[in-house]
C-alpha cells in the first residue's frame, strides 16, 4: 500500500509540482495555484461540454476543486515531512531505491 501510494505521489510531482512543470517559472505560488484552479475549471467546463450537460459541469468542477485543494494538501504534508527530515517517508524512499 505505502508503493503505491509513493507512485501516487511520484506522479503528482511529476504533473503538479510547480518546481517542475512550466508554471515554476512563475515565483508567486498563490499565482501558481490560482492558475492551476483556473485550468481545472476549464477542463471541466471542457468535458462537460463534450459530454453535453451543465449537470455534468457543476459535478466536474466541484469534484476537481476537492481533488485540487487534496492534493495540495497531501503534497505540503509530504513536502514538510520532506523538509524536515522525517524518518518514514526517508525510509521508504531508500526502500525503493534499494528495490530498483
Amino acid at each position: 500500500m505505502k508503493q503505491f501510494a509513493l507512485k501516487i505521489y511520484d506522479a503528482y510531482t511529476y504533473i503538479f509540482d510547480s518546481t517542475r512543470n512550466p508554471l515554476r517559472h512563475i515565483p508567486d505560488p498563490v499565482s501558481r495555484f490560482h492558475i492551476m484552479t483556473v485550468l481545472a475549471c476549464m477542463w471541466s467546463f471542457t468535458f462537460a461540454t463534450y459530454i453535453g450537460s451543465m449537470i455534468v459541469f457543476g459535478i466536474s468542477l466541484a469534484a476537481h476543486i476537492i481533488l485540487f485543494l487534496m492534493f495540495f494538501f497531501t503534497i505540503s504534508v509530504f513536502y514538510d515531512a520532506e523538509k524536515n527530515k522525517s524518518s518514514w517517508l526517508l525510509k521508504l524512499r531508500r526502500d525503493k531505491l534499494k528495490q530498483s
